[in-house]
């Protein structure tokens, strides 16, 4: 695959990281994030500060925490990020319940795909932070909080499943045309013989609103 500059750095934290293919592409984001899991075994509506259609973009701001209702995720986030190779190292086993954001991306609710990553499963714990992923549907609510006080609310347009090997790379972080879009990512498909799964499941989704004081 063809070697590509990263965005343009986003406000740095310490964080883990998960594998990364860079593929060309300057105008957005367009590095695959090829997870490499190994296997171990109520709907909240947007209040009225959340618009009912796709919102302004937000100012930068750098997420600390994911909400999914839907599939009672509240998890903090950590960061991950791209070696000198250009490849993104395997998330921390340890926190098999925390998720990450793509520091080099945008932050969620900037215009762009902002991305977020997490374990479904690790050799110890079954089900990790983001085990029930594949099963959000259509509109249900995503926050993710952020440093500077306001939580960007985000609702969801797909959820899909690629193998890895076919990442879709512009579909999941091509030009958003302006808006603020956000990828939920995780492992999925079928596990390989040497007990990895083969595929992932991302969420697409966009940004509705912004909530303020929590």
């Amino acid at each position: 695959m063809a070697e590509q500059s990263a965005p343009a750095p986003a406000p740095r934290r310490s964080g883990r990281v998960l594998r990364v293919a860079a593929l060309a592409g300057a105008s957005a984001l367009t590095a695959a994030l090829v997870t490499s899991c190994s296997s171990g075994g109520g709907d909240t509506a947007p209040n009225s500060t959340a618009a009912a259609n796709a919102a302004s973009v937000l100012k930068p701001s750098v997420p600390d925490r994911i909400v999914i209702p839907d599939i009672e995720v509240d998890a903090p986030l950590d960061t991950v990020g791209l070696d000198p190779q250009g490849v993104m190292r395997e998330p921390d086993f340890a926190k098999p319940m925390d998720a990450a954001w793509y520091k080099d991306g945008p932050t969620p609710g900037e215009k762009g795909a902002a991305a977020v990553v997490g374990h479904m499963d690790t050799p110890k714990v079954p089900e990790a932070v983001f085990y029930n992923l594949k099963k959000l549907k259509k509109d249900e609510r995503i926050e993710v909080h952020r440093d500077d006080g306001s939580t960007a609310v985000f609702a969801v347009d797909e959820v899909d499943t690629f193998k890895k090997d076919r990442f879709p790379t512009e579909k999941v972080y091509g030009d958003t045309h302006g808006k603020a879009g956000l990828r939920v990512i995780t492992c999925g498909g079928s596990l390989t013989e040497d007990r990895h799964w083969d595929a992932n499941v991302v969420v697409f989704a966009h940004l509705v609103g912004q909530e303020s004081g929590k």
